[in-house]
């Protein structure tokens, strides 16, 4: 028997099934659903948010990484690293003293809620890799 719980229901990749995932998503956190909403979770000392908008190729998943704070060397060492991949942007939060990683993805790339659940983990594991990887290669402090 189908199931009409948000993990089995098949998104057609359109902007309207995403907005009305996150829309549930959100309630199921306890989290305001917002016209567009935006899904936050706390993945350990990353917090991450997804929402849907516009991106160079149409409408797309922006998915934002706030990493743990870093030294402010960080910010000159960010020039070095590259995340790789279309779609990513690093930015320094200069207020809180650390990185954002954003990241787009076309709609049509999401099939289900966990398509959407595996973009968010897979993006905050790649933006702690970079830090980590950025971080190590930073003068020893004096």
């Amino acid at each position: 028997m189908p199931s009409d719980s948000p993990a089995s229901r098949p998104l057609d990749g359109s902007r309207q099934a995403l907005l009305q995932l996150l829309a549930e998503l959100c309630a199921l956190a306890g989290q305001d659903a917002a016209a567009p909403p935006v899904l936050e979770l706390q993945l350990g000392a990353v917090v991450t948010r997804a929402t849907v908008g516009a991106g160079p190729g149409g409408d797309c998943l922006h998915i934002s990484v706030r990493l743990p704070r870093s030294p402010p060397s960080a910010y000159a060492a960010q020039a070095r690293h590259s995340i790789g991949g279309d779609g990513f942007d690093c930015m320094w939060h200069a207020d809180e003293g650390c990185h954002i990683v954003v990241r787009r993805m076309a709609l049509a790339a999401f099939r289900d809620e966990r398509s959407v659940m595996d973009a968010m983990l897979d993006t905050a594991d790649l933006a702690q890799a970079w830090q980590a990887g950025m971080l190590l290669d930073q003068p020893a402090a004096c």
